[in-house]
């Protein structure tokens, strides 16, 4: 608990200090972008699934992200992704992944044709194993929920004023499932700015 609260606020203590080092021209650009951000996208997810013994195994599912931008480029960031296995040991297992996060997030906002961005995000993380027939006497459903903390970024192409391609977004996302389990999210898709 202690670690979380130092790297909240070295994330605070950085986002004052970016939030100083913008020039007016920066202020004023900003302040005429959009204040609202909305990812809606796929996601794959590398995943650590040691809580349940199965060691790593792949997720697909879908992302949707909101971003209000409160002080020019800072904003603040609410996640939720889903993502299932099936099959993910080659022996039945299905795995359904829900990750609901929230933190800061720093975007070089312009008018440029690109927007790089960085995040901190801070939440839960749910899993669900499913073993959907009797596999070595054991047949049924098996839950945890954890802590979950993601450090990541990524890049969006703007296709319109109102709307831009997420070419990439990678999050490392590390949780408190079974000791730690580390995974690596890839997300993409189409961001709608409000």
């Amino acid at each position: 608990m202690r670690k979380l609260f130092v790297l909240l606020a070295v994330v605070f203590t950085c986002s004052v200090v970016l939030f100083a080092q913008q020039s007016a021209e920066d202020k004023q650009a900003s302040q005429d972008l959009p204040k609202t951000e909305v990812l809606v996208g796929f996601s794959y997810m590398h995943s650590g699934l040691d809580n349940f013994g199965l060691g790593n195994g792949n997720l697909h599912g879908e992302t949707i992200q909101a971003t209000r931008y409160i002080f020019g480029n800072i904003g603040f960031t609410a996640d939720v992704s889903r993502t299932t296995g099936s099959d993910v040991a080659q022996s039945g297992e299905n795995v359904f992944r829900w990750t609901y996060l929230v933190g800061p997030t720093y975007a070089l906002r312009s008018d440029s044709s690109f927007t790089p961005f960085a995040h901190v995000l801070f939440g839960l993380d749910h899993e669900r194993l499913s073993i959907p027939y009797v596999n070595a006497g054991y047949n049924g459903d098996s839950y945890s929920t954890s802590f979950a903390a993601a450090l990541g970024g990524g890049f969006d192409a703007r296709i319109t004023d109102h709307v831009a391609a997420r070419l990439a977004q990678i999050d490392y996302i590390h949780t408190s499932h079974g000791g730690g389990e580390s995974s690596f999210r890839y997300s993409a898709g189409l961001v709608f700015k409000f």
